[in-house]
């Protein structure tokens, strides 16, 4: 019996692991998670934090990347820093790392999750958090968590 003691406390420790959640459950949850996923520099957690429409959107510029001609995709490329190659087949993950570290002072997310919240707005599947610089982010609920909609910058 004195087996089944640890045996059971590793299982309910297991259990609740497997419970919790994977994503952000309330908008706060959502701005902190982007918040960090921009403070560490972040693809992947970039990705994670985006809604689908978000992706769907990045999808449809990176097709447009692929059409461009060479002369147009070299100017891009020097701009970005980023192989024309690259370009041409960039993934969500890739357009998130460019945006993590292109012109890092002018990205107006990365400023406002450097802010404090001030507000939180929230009406249905949608909420808006504005940061102490007057900055309004927007999030949409997906299943049960909440994404950031950059759809609506």
């Amino acid at each position: 019996m004195r087996v089944l003691g640890p045996i059971a406390s590793a299982l309910v420790a297991a259990l609740a692991i497997s419970c919790s959640p994977q994503a952000a459950v309330t908008p706060r949850d959502a701005f902190r998670d982007l918040k960090e996923a921009f403070r560490a520099s972040d693809a992947a957690a970039l990705e994670r934090q985006l809604s689908q429409d978000s992706r769907a959107n990045i999808r449809e510029a990176a097709a447009l990347f692929s059409r461009m001609d060479d002369r147009q995709l070299a100017a891009l490329s020097g701009k970005l820093g980023v192989p024309a190659d690259r370009l041409k087949r960039l993934s969500v993950r890739d357009y998130c790392a460019i945006a993590l570290a292109y012109d890092r002072e002018r990205n107006v997310v990365r400023v406002a999750t450097g802010q404090d919240i001030v507000g939180v707005n929230k009406k249905g599947n949608r909420a808006v958090i504005r940061v102490a610089n007057g900055m309004d982010l927007p999030f949409v609920k997906e299943g049960p968590y909440w994404k950031f909609d950059m759809t609506l910058l």
